[in-house]
């Protein structure tokens, strides 16, 4: 999970603004960087990426966030993902220094548990072991070159501590394949994917994973699914120019791969999508022990889609919702069947006046980082069991942190993972009182 976006002061569509943007690009300029050719390639026409409505109208008063947050464990550095075991009062933590962390829920006391060999991001239990962990490791700042590993799906045995690779490489993708005209991307349903043993996977037919984000497994624990963003070269988790550039651009390079583990093979489900992140399986009643269908994020287009596995929608992609007013990142159900969504960055005006203006994101391309400001608001939104209705929305000014990167609903309150740059904390708060 990872997040960003480039956020200028305040920004309006009026001729005034517009030039002044544009004296400012071309200041900056003579400082210029540059970028990667793919980026510049995968830039397209204009993009009119709507704001819902309907969430803005149900959004606190306020910022319920910093009134109600609770933050313990002041040795605890920041988040890409929590996990729960509630019932054995504890916690395990993807934190951005590399290590899993173990938190006792009870005293809130936070200590180093296992390093791991890149950085950790997506966990999830098995769901008949609760000793066994699977996660996403990728790459950080600190892994740009010379891995002894590769990005890719892991295991871990809790009791022992051991790590061990479930998988590093992907098949080969045809890239020259569009999508029909009434699909958001290209997606293969239940027995219409390739699969290839895990073991024959080589430098003919497949490659590295290059970025392994967030991550489910089935209910009967033979089937992993995981995202991958973007699979640009020595691509890195968390908040980067590269991810910047890749919402900006609106790239399509977004997969979801599959990882059997009962017969250990790999193999595509999804492609042409933008920018995948967090994820969530469905299932329905007929078909309660096989997934029916799996809801994404696509994050640079601020929206929720579903793909149906099974059923009558079979090999369908649809929109769930969209005008999200962020940048959506990792979400989970709570008790109630409630989807929660985090929000790191909200989306500004410039970035959706640059969809619609494409030529301007060439030049964008150009900024320097660190003269990319961007926006401390941060916020968690929650939606029907389906999706398609928002029923809470608070956003937070940033003061006490920015960039909420998931959501965790706990029994009795929601756990927030934190993945700001030298934050330390456990952060916690209650249920809202009007859902």
């Amino acid at each position: 999970m990872n997040k960003f976006i480039i956020k200028f002061p305040s920004f309006q569509n009026n001729r005034n603004s517009i030039s002044v943007f544009i004296l400012f690009v071309f200041l900056i300029l003579f400082s210029c960087r540059t970028p990667e050719e793919y980026f510049k390639n995968q830039i397209k026409g204009p993009v009119d990426l709507p704001y819902n409505t309907s969430i803005e109208s149900i959004k606190s008063e306020g910022d319920p966030i910093k009134q109600n947050v609770t933050i313990d464990g002041s040795n605890l550095p920041a988040q890409d993902e929590i996990l729960l075991q509630e019932n054995l009062g504890r916690a395990f933590v993807a934190s951005i220094d590399g290590w899993i962390w173990k938190v006792d829920l009870t005293t809130n006391l936070a200590e180093p548990f296992v390093k791991t060999p890149l950085l950790p991001g997506g966990m999830v239990f098995h769901p008949k072991n609760q000793d066994i962990i699977y996660m996403c490791l990728s790459r950080g700042k600190q892994h740009e070159s010379n891995l002894n590993e590769s990005p890719g799906i892991y295991e871990l045995t809790i009791s022992t501590k051991q790590i061990r690779k479930i998988g590093t490489r992907v098949p080969l993708v045809d890239k020259t394949k569009e999508p029909s005209n009434d699909q958001i991307g290209i997606f293969y349903s239940k027995g219409k994917e390739t699969k290839i043993p895990i073991s024959e996977l080589n430098s003919t037919n497949s490659r590295n994973v290059e970025k392994a984000d967030d991550l489910a497994i089935s209910k009967d624990g033979e089937r992993i699914y995981f995202t991958e963003p973007y699979d640009h070269p020595n691509s890195i988790l968390g908040v980067s120019i590269q991810s910047k550039q890749e919402v900006l651009t609106l790239g399509r390079n977004g997969h979801l791969w599959k990882y059997d583990l009962k017969d250990n093979t790999a193999s595509l489900i999804a492609h042409q999508y933008t920018y995948l992140d967090g994820i969530l399986l469905e299932y329905s009643e007929k078909e309660n022990e096989f997934e029916s269908s799996i809801l994404l994020n696509e994050l640079s287009k601020s929206r929720l889609i579903r793909l149906h596995l099974s059923g009558d929608k079979s090999g369908k992609d649809e929109l769930v919702i969209d005008g999200l007013p962020g940048f959506p990142d990792g979400m989970d159900r709570d008790p109630n069947g409630r989807i929660w969504i985090a929000i790191p960055v909200e989306r500004s005006k410039l970035i959706t006046w640059l969809h619609k203006h494409p030529f301007w994101k060439r030049l964008v391309l150009y900024i320097p980082e660190k003269l990319q400001p961007v926006s401390k608001k941060t916020s968690i939104i929650a939606l029907s069991p389906n999706g398609k209705n928002p029923i809470y929305y608070a956003v937070h000014d940033g003061s006490l942190f920015s960039y909420i990167i998931v959501v965790v609903p706990g029994k009795e309150k929601l756990y927030l993972a934190v993945y700001q740059d030298g934050f330390k904390g456990f952060a916690t708060m209650p249920y809202p009182n009007n859902l």
